[in-house]
């Protein structure tokens, strides 16, 4: 794992929850790339946000970290897109 994905990553989480309602308590990314070449999707990336109460969990795995954190961030943004509906 390099400073690249971990600065991607919070640039995802940043993106993803840009317009969300409320503030924002805490945001916890975890990256995880398993070094077991046999399995399909090695790369897992995973965001726990605490916004006025509510969590927010996503989690996304790839082949690769920057395909993990893109998919976690679309998959993020959904979460947090029922959050601004309700």
């Amino acid at each position: 794992m390099t400073d690249t994905d971990r600065n991607e990553a919070e640039r995802a989480v940043r993106a993803a929850l840009a317009d969300i309602p409320g503030e924002i308590d805490t945001v916890q990314v975890t990256l995880t790339l398993l070094a077991d070449s046999s399995l399909p999707r090695p790369a897992l990336a995973q965001a726990v946000v605490a916004v006025d109460g509510h969590r927010l969990r996503a989690q996304a795995a790839a082949p690769a970290l920057p395909e993990a954190i893109d998919l976690l961030r679309n998959r993020l943004s959904l979460r947090a897109s029922y959050l601004r509906a309700s």
